[in-house]
């Protein structure tokens, strides 16, 4: 029988985090090592780490990472985890209090604007 290394990139990341995190929709941006920036929106956020999705060069734990949430940063940052399309990455040094509610208040702003309709019956403006 043949055992297998466990993966060093974790599966159950929820499970391993000591803070809640926010949900949010943050549009950012991320530096991966010396490449180029690419757009990230970044879906959960706490004090010292966040969830993104976008990236789509391929990153290694050994890669500093670079990150603008909004118009904050740039944040230093590493992989944590990779999973399903997802990056988890861990701050070097948390967030700053102040920072965090001021980003999880703006990322629960609606972003959706209504659009009017009128009925075929109706003129248009």
């Amino acid at each position: 029988m043949v055992s297998s290394k466990p993966s060093k990139l974790a599966n159950r990341p929820a499970l391993q985090r000591a803070e809640e995190r926010t949900q949010v929709s943050i549009e950012g941006r991320c530096r991966a090592g010396e490449r180029d920036l690419q757009d990230v929106l970044v879906l959960d956020l706490g004090p010292n780490g966040c969830r993104l999705l976008g990236l789509s060069v391929g990153v290694t734990k050994s890669d500093p990472l670079e990150l603008w949430l909004g118009d904050a940063g740039p944040v230093a940052a590493r992989l944590k985890w990779a999973k399903r399309g997802s990056l988890g990455v861990a701050f070097e040094s948390p967030l700053d209090e102040v920072l965090l509610q001021r980003l999880a208040q703006e990322a629960t702003a609606p972003n959706v604007v209504a659009i009017r309709r009128t009925r075929p019956d109706q003129p248009t403006e």
